[in-house]
C-alpha cells in the first residue's frame, strides 16, 4: 500500500497566492483590453465623434474606466492581499551564523 503524499504547506500556500494573482492579473488585462477596444477605437462600422468622447477631470472617459479605476482596484487588492491574505510561513531553522562561520573559515571541507 502507498503512503500518502503529503503536499509542504509554504509550497502548498506559494501555490494558491500564486493561483489568485494569476487570475486576478488575467482579469484586470481582459477588463482593460475589452473596455478600451469597444470604447476608445474607432472600429469600422462605428465612427466615433467627438459628442462620443466625454471627459472626466480632462482625461477622456474610455481611459479612466479602461485604466485608471482598474489600476485603483489592483491597488486596493494588492494592499489587502498582501496584508491580510497571504500567510507568514515558517521557513525553518536560521542557518545564517553557521554559513557565515564557515566562509570566515574557508568552507566546509577546506
Amino acid at each position: 500500500m502507498s503512503q500518502p503524499h503529503h503536499t509542504d504547506p509554504l509550497l502548498r500556500n506559494s501555490r494558491r497566492e500564486a493561483i489568485i494573482i494569476g487570475l486576478t492579473w488575467l482579469a484586470a488585462t481582459t477588463y482593460c483590453c475589452a473596455y478600451s477596444y469597444f470604447f476608445g477605437y474607432i472600429r469600422e462600422g462605428q465612427q466615433l465623434t467627438k459628442a462620443d468622447l466625454n471627459m472626466i477631470f480632462g482625461v477622456p472617459s474610455w481611459v479612466v474606466w479602461g485604466y485608471l479605476v482598474p489600476w485603483v482596484v489592483c491597488a486596493v487588492f494588492t494592499f489587502w492581499f498582501a496584508g491580510w491574505y497571504v500567510v507568514d510561513d515558517d521557513l525553518g531553522y536560521d542557518h545564517t551564523a553557521e554559513l557565515e562561520s564557515d566562509i570566515r573559515e574557508g568552507g566546509v571541507g577546506g
